[in-house]
């Protein structure tokens, strides 16, 4: 747990950039900035509960605001397709892992950026852009995909109708072969909490 949670929210938007890149995604398509906030936010309380650092908590948290920021460089009408992508597609689509860590490159934030070309890396090796497997990929990250793809379910895609909490977890605990299941409990644990200060445990809200 952390001694101070408000100290690391401020702290995950502290980069200089932050303002103009979550505004650059806001312009460019209001359902991918809204999934940046919930996964930055989210992946910093599951950080948190994993037991990681401060230091390695905020840079979670920041790699859930910019996982997805390479999706400025495609267009608009391809990150809300209905349709089966063609190969071409799904190969602009996959680039945004690519483009976005090296958004964050440029900026010198070199840890962050290492964790956003990760997120869609998958244990089996299935995964993109370097098709890395198991204790190859950081726990972080394995943090951040969890997270990731429970708020993709959560809140739907322009392809797929949102699913309830429980379905979702249901989904994340059958795909052993793609998410750590250390993780999804993380995962699973940080949400009890949220749902423990919903109903007036404010002791948890202080502590995460």
């Amino acid at each position: 747990m952390l001694d101070d949670p408000r100290s690391v929210l401020s702290d995950m938007f502290a980069q200089p950039f932050t303002v103009a890149f979550l505004g650059a995604v806001l312009a460019h398509d209001f359902d991918t900035h809204r999934h940046l906030l919930h996964v930055g936010i989210l992946s910093a309380r599951v950080g948190a509960v994993a037991g990681l650092p401060p230091a390695d908590v905020v840079r979670l948290g920041q790699a859930g605001l910019f996982h997805d920021v390479g999706k400025l460089h495609v267009r608009r009408s391809l990150l809300n397709a209905t349709h089966t992508l063609s190969e071409n597609e799904w190969r602009l689509l996959r680039e945004h892992a690519e483009r976005g860590a090296a958004m964050l490159l440029d900026r010198g934030a070199h840890a962050v950026a290492s964790l956003v070309r990760s997120h869609h890396e998958r244990l089996d090796g299935s995964g993109y852009p370097d098709g890395l497997r198991g204790l190859e990929i950081s726990w972080e990250t394995r943090l951040l995909a969890v997270v990731d793809a429970y708020d993709c379910m959560r809140s739907g895609r322009p392809y797929a109708a949102p699913v309830s909490h429980d379905e979702a977890i249901a989904r994340l605990d059958a795909a052993r072969r793609l998410y750590d299941p250390e993780a999804v409990a993380a995962l699973v644990a940080a949400l009890e909490g949220e749902r423990a200060v919903a109903k007036g445990n404010w002791r948890t809200s202080l502590n995460w």
